[in-house]
């Protein structure tokens, strides 16, 4: 184990396993947990924390659930109406669910860095494919290793792994399955993410160490390329002439049920062992995709509601189900979860606590800003209960959606509303200076180099050209339709 402390914006809390020295079990079924030694090492790693803070004894258990390229409207309890997402539904019909959820970027890093500092990107700053998380930054897994959590991750995709800062805090880790050269066959990752994920469970059911756990599973599948599932994905399929965007979008449904089926496995297991009673499941994903619903396909190149609004789904012991219409965001989920731990919470953060919320509580309304600079595509996004105004490129016109009248955001009625456009687009403003001035507190952004080697990892998840120069993963050359790919087989 390596740990480094640093003092912005207080002592730094680190705990990462290097990969070279994580224990695997036979067959790959899953990491192991020397509980021997995990008391000892939680302590040294407390005693660097100058608050000194530690979770109640009776202080809740956190299992974070990601999907990637998750959109909240295609899951049943969003109003979907094909079968994607069964498990997803029992799981959301007895937590509370929040309908207007807000990502913080278009695509998996930025966005994950927000979940895991509570900051927006203009102050975490991964911007670009060779980001990394600062390590002053502290993340919400360096924040429960120091309350006298035990930490683990199970994630799939090259933007979670320690090349980009993510794992920071993490005692346990397995990012063994989210280098192409190594996934299972085609990619398909959810079935061993929910094995590993098990493990753990099992594990921590059998260990004498009874500290609270974070476990963090990034779940990829319905990611592009998109993978026909037998049994599954022809359920989906839907006759007659079809849009290429329909198409791909029929087999993204089928991997957003086959990850469903596996994600069910874990909840299930969860129940078996008694943890639901005590822990706090958190269902997000990091962006949604796009199926030529604005003339383009994937992500990363717009932040139009397809791509921004999320699915997020909070069970915790105590609180009764509940829907809320209110904008949230993503940089809420870290304070949230610290309350719902009775911890403190950090006085920098830009989220804050969705507690109240949970509790039918009335809050002051905010609102959620989205923002991207990657391979040219520039643009902001302030989200409001109403409106969204959108700004692409440096000095780009705004644009403006009236999500009562316009949810799907096809008509800009920037021109008819000018006094509106001028009042969001101060508070936009307002909200990406104080992204900058908190940035201050910490670190700059820092970027590893793309090595040919990342540059062939990028390549075989679609995020990279020919000539190797990173470009958005929205890129229609690299999306195949399902006819061609079912030819190829």
């Amino acid at each position: 184990m390596r740990s480094s402390i640093a003092l912005r914006p207080g002592h730094k809390i680190r705990a990462v396993l290097p990969r070279s020295s994580e224990p695997e079990l036979a067959g790959g079924a899953g990491f192991l947990l020397r509980f021997s030694a995990l008391p000892l090492a939680l302590a040294g790693l407390a005693a660097c924390d100058d608050r000194g803070v530690r979770a109640a004894p009776d202080a809740p258990n956190v299992l974070l659930i990601t999907v990637d390229t998750l959109r909240a409207d295609r899951l049943g309890f969003y109003g979907y109406g094909k079968p994607t997402s069964p498990e997803l539904d029992a799981f959301a019909s007895g937590a509370v669910v929040f309908e207007q959820a807000e990502a913080s970027a278009p695509w998996t890093l930025p966005a994950l860095a927000s979940v895991m500092t509570g900051e927006v990107a203009s102050t975490h700053d991964c911007w670009n494919y060779g980001s990394t998380l600062d390590d002053s930054f502290r993340t919400l897994p360096e924040l429960l290793v120091a309350a006298g959590y035990d930490t683990a991750c199970v994630v799939s995709h090259l933007f979670t792994t320690s090349r980009h800062g993510l794992q920071q805090g993490f005692v346990h880790t397995d990012d063994s399955f989210a280098y192409p050269e190594i996934d299972p066959a085609e990619n398909i990752t959810s079935q061993v993410i929910s094995d590993k994920g098990i493990r753990f469970l099992d594990q921590k059911k059998d260990s004498p160490d009874e500290a609270p756990w974070f476990l963090w599973l990034h779940y990829f599948d319905p990611h592009k390329e998109y993978m026909q599932h037998p049994g599954i994905s022809e359920a989906f399929a839907t006759p007659g002439a079809r849009t290429r965007g329909a198409l791909l979008g029929d087999v993204y449904d089928g991997e957003v049920r086959y990850t469903d089926l596996h994600i069910g496995r874990v909840l299930a297991r969860l129940r078996e062992l008694g943890f639901d009673k005590d822990t706090v499941v958190v269902l997000l994903a990091d962006h949604g995709e796009e199926f030529e619903d604005h003339g383009g396909v994937g992500h990363g190149h717009s932040l139009h509601v397809e791509l921004v609004h999320v699915p997020l789904a909070i069970r915790a012991p105590g609180f009764a189900p509940r829907r809320v219409k209110e904008v949230v965001r993503q940089v809420d989920v870290l304070p949230t979860l610290l309350d719902l731990a009775g911890l403190p919470l950090p006085n920098w953060l830009a989220g804050r606590s969705l507690v109240p919320a949970m509790k039918g509580q009335p809050e002051d309304a905010v609102g959620a800003l989205a923002e991207l600079d990657l391979s040219g595509n520039v643009a902001d996004s302030w989200r409001t209960q109403r409106w969204r105004l959108i700004r692409s490129g440096r000095e780009g016109t705004p644009q403006l959606y009236d999500l009562d009248a316009d949810p799907h955001e096809t008509s800009d009625v920037a021109a008819q509303h000018p006094d509106v456009v001028a009042e969001l687009e101060a508070e936009l403003a307002s909200a990406k200076a104080a992204g900058r001035e908190r940035a201050r507190l910490f670190g700059g952004g820092r970027e590893v180099t793309l090595t040919p080697g990342i540059q062939h990892d990028l390549e075989a998840l679609g995020y990279a050209g020919a000539d190797g120069r990173p470009v958005s993963p929205e890129q229609p050359e690299k999306l195949e339709t399902p006819e061609k790919r079912d030819g190829e087989r």
